[in-house]
């Protein structure tokens, strides 16, 4: 087994970790699962009681959503790039989504910095993405030397 695909099932194993990890992350770190996928946090403005408990329905739907959604698209990820051969279009997709992860992730962290908080979830997820990014783009460099598939 050449290191081109090596690196490309790290990759896949690493994006289905992330998918099991964001579902423990939203039964065990609630907070740090609302904070990643939050939107809008209205921090230090007062509001009714009312006002607050829509702001969270709304966040409770917007944070069951988030992991969800990325439960699956990191699920998929990591089934196509394990399963993909020599196709640029995947690790440009992996690396598209690893790099939007890597900016929320970097979000969440400095939003609990802001109140001296530290999650070490969200900087596990940090590493990992990071991780994910850097062997997508080996991996797509690598398959550009070959000179393999255009697509």
């Amino acid at each position: 087994m050449e290191l081109r695909e090596k690196l490309r099932i790290v990759a896949g194993i690493l994006c289905i970790l992330v998918a099991v990890l964001r579902v423990l992350q939203f039964f065990f770190d609630l907070n740090g699962a609302f904070v990643y996928s939050a939107i809008n946090i209205p921090w230090g403005e007062y509001v009714t009681f009312v006002e607050a408990i829509g702001e969270t329905i709304i966040g409770i739907v917007l944070t069951i959503g988030g992991t969800g959604i990325a439960f699956f698209i990191y699920l998929i990820s990591g089934g196509i790039i394990i399963a993909g051969r020599k196709l640029k279009i995947i690790t440009l997709g992996c690396n598209i989504i690893s790099a939007i992860s890597i900016i929320l992730c970097i979000r969440a962290i400095y939003i609990y910095t802001i109140f001296g908080l530290f999650n070490i979830l969200l900087t596990i997820f940090l590493i990992i993405y990071i991780a994910i990014f850097s062997i997508c783009v080996v991996s797509y460099i690598k398959i550009r030397k070959e000179g393999s598939n255009p697509v």
